[in-house]
């Protein structure tokens, strides 16, 4: 039997979350489950129903294609730019990134996308990188910097965050940040510079299951789509009962791969966890064994130090507190 090199399995663990974060995006940018995610952090949908929400959803949401840092386009799809010439395993791109209408208001669009974060606490600042999400969508639809009428029609812009792994003070939480007009001194009463609102972000905190009654429905139904204790049956069972969303072929099966590698992952995880546990523990009994020979007078302080990778202080301590 072929036994696998460390980097091999590493490799393999890799590809692994990173098959379950396309997963959890696919299912994510299901027209159904946006359409509730417009309802609670978008405020121009605040007031429509799901199904009218998701009528507005031009075209098919783009998932893990569009870079975030484009260079030179080479082609666009519905007005999205989606193909650059840079170095592609380098490429950062947006999760998920689609179109929608505005109701009521004609031909006016957004350009919205969501996030799926699992860890709230990174090297950087979640909400900074928020904004800059935003910043790149805006700037990324103007194309000649000397055309007044590119700046005319930029369409507003969402970055919606699905935090996981929050901290305790913030489940539960719809955070959104966006430009507000300020009159400093006077009022400022033209028309001209009514436009200044086109970007927003919005922070959907979530939390522990157990604690899921303070959180809105919003909260609910991801908590259940990214549950990792429901089985795909049963989660199909809540939304449908509960959501009324439809369960397609695509997110029937996005839902039973998050499964599968969900609990992939738990058991490389435990596996990791026993052999750390294993080693530790015969660790910790060849010192204590070293530290008996030492109180016996049959090996030196200095030899026993050694064999245990401390330094001669550290031993002579733990010999004092054995």
């Amino acid at each position: 039997m072929q036994i696998k090199s460390n980097i091999a399995k590493v490799v393999e663990e890799v590809d692994t979350k990173a098959r379950y974060d396309a997963a959890v995006k696919k299912v994510l940018s299901d027209p159904q489950i946006l359409a509730w995610i417009l309802k609670y952090t978008v405020r121009e949908f605040e007031d429509y129903t799901i199904p009218d929400i998701m009528a507005c959803i031009e075209g098919e949401p783009e998932v893990a294609t569009s870079p975030v840092h484009p260079g030179t386009y080479t082609h666009e799809v519905d007005g999205l730019p989606t193909e650059v010439t840079e170095n592609e395993a380098q490429k950062v791109t947006y999760d998920i990134r689609f179109q929608v209408r505005v109701p009521g208001q004609g031909s006016v669009g957004m350009i919205i996308n969501v996030e799926a974060q699992n860890k709230f606490y990174e090297t950087y600042d979640l909400v900074t990188r928020g904004v800059f999400y935003c910043a790149r969508m805006l700037s990324t639809q103007v194309r000649n910097e000397e055309s007044a009428e590119e700046y005319n029609h930029l369409q507003k812009v969402y970055s919606i965050w699905i935090c996981m792994q929050v901290p305790k003070n913030s489940e539960y939480t719809i955070t959104g940040y966006r430009m507000n007009k300020e009159d400093r001194y006077g009022h400022m009463a033209s028309t001209a510079n009514r436009r200044y609102d086109l970007m927003e972000l919005v922070m959907v905190c979530l939390g522990r299951p157990e604690t899921a009654v303070q959180g809105t429905e919003l909260h609910q139904l991801l908590n259940t789509v990214l549950s990792e204790e429901l089985t795909p049956q049963e989660k199909q069972k809540i939304m449908k009962e509960e959501y009324d969303i439809v369960t397609t072929v695509e997110l029937e099966g996005g839902l039973a791969k998050m499964c599968n590698l969900s609990e992939y992952i738990e058991e490389k995880a435990m596996e990791r966890g026993l052999k750390q546990g294993i080693e530790q523990g015969i660790q910790q009994g060849i010192v204590m064994e070293l530290i008996s020979l030492v109180k016996d007078g049959l090996l030196s302080l200095e030899v026993a130090a050694q064999r245990a990778k401390v330094t001669i202080e550290e031993m002579k301590n733990m010999c004092q507190l054995a």
